[in-house]
């Protein structure tokens, strides 16, 4: 049984310090239901737990809360802030979709739409590369059976 696996790589054509990916948003979670996408722009953040989106963009979806009565406490570099919860789906490329994705609506920076954290990155392998002053990202799901280790490449 052969294992089918998506992945995709972003170059970015300089040291980078953001990690930002362009994706396609489909809500799940709305009275108008639609098969249209919404382009964002997705910060990958290996220090977040779980994955954000922007109040804003919580609006133009026309998005509905997974629960209008419960909230959970995220915590960050600001402090605590309570968040609702919905549903998405991420596409982060063409053929590589993540279905009924749980998200939190929570003020990003403005460049962000949507914060991946890690309770999508730790669906997978995630690496990131810097050779000539470029900076690149790959994220493949489900992760490799064997793991990487720069030390054996020494």
């Amino acid at each position: 049984m052969s294992i089918e696996r998506r992945s995709f790589t972003k170059l970015y054509e300089k040291s980078a310090n953001i990690l930002l990916t362009p994706v396609a948003i489909l809500p799940i979670l709305t009275d108008e239901k639609s098969d249209k996408l919404l382009k964002a722009a997705a910060l990958w953040d290996t220090g977040a737990t779980a994955t954000c989106i922007q109040p804003s963009l919580f609006d133009r979806l026309n998005l509905r809360l997974s629960d209008t009565t419960d909230y959970t406490i995220i915590r960050g570099v600001g402090g605590e802030v309570p968040a609702k919860q919905t549903v998405i789906s991420i596409y982060l490329s063409h053929n590589f979709i993540l279905e009924y994705c749980p998200v939190y609506v929570v003020n990003l920076p403005e460049y962000a739409d949507i914060l991946i954290g890690m309770d999508i990155i730790s669906m997978g392998d995630f690496a990131v590369c810097n050779t000539g002053e470029e900076t690149s990202m790959s994220f493949a799901m489900p992760p490799f059976p064997n793991r990487v280790d720069f030390t054996k490449s020494l």
